[in-house]
């Protein structure tokens, strides 16, 4: 059916009060890192988690005649898990390096089994 003049002069619609305000995007200067959702996850906290069959994720690697041992997915402060390492593992810190951006930890030499014995005790 076709609208008509008659049934549009008719229908008025109804308008607003007030016009709603329009959401203003605050300025970044004025958001602090207490305002977003997840502040709380990556400075001091990281998660290591096992595979979906229930290893841990520290793998030997070896190249050539270099051995080392590897943990990898590493989420969060990656920093922080390679000091809480050296500090109770024992471990030299100049053996021991970190990539924050991939996730991993890189430790010289083969200590695989001693990590997953030190991943088991505290879990």
């Amino acid at each position: 059916m076709k609208p008509s003049l008659i049934s549009l002069q008719t229908f008025k619609p109804s308008l607003p009060a007030q016009p709603a305000k329009l959401f203003q995007i605050p300025k970044l200067s004025s958001i602090s890192t207490k305002d977003l959702p997840n502040n709380g996850f990556g400075k001091g906290t990281y998660f290591f988690s096992k595979t979906k069959f229930g290893h841990w994720r520290v793998y030997k690697k070896v190249q050539n005649t270099k051995i080392t041992t590897e943990l990898t997915q590493i989420k969060g402060d990656v920093l922080s898990l390679k000091h809480d390492l050296i500090k109770i593992a024992k471990l030299n810190p100049k053996t021991v390096t970190a990539n924050p951006t991939t996730g991993i930890i890189n430790i010289k030499g083969d200590v695989v089994d001693e990590i997953k014995q030190l991943f088991n005790g505290i879990n």
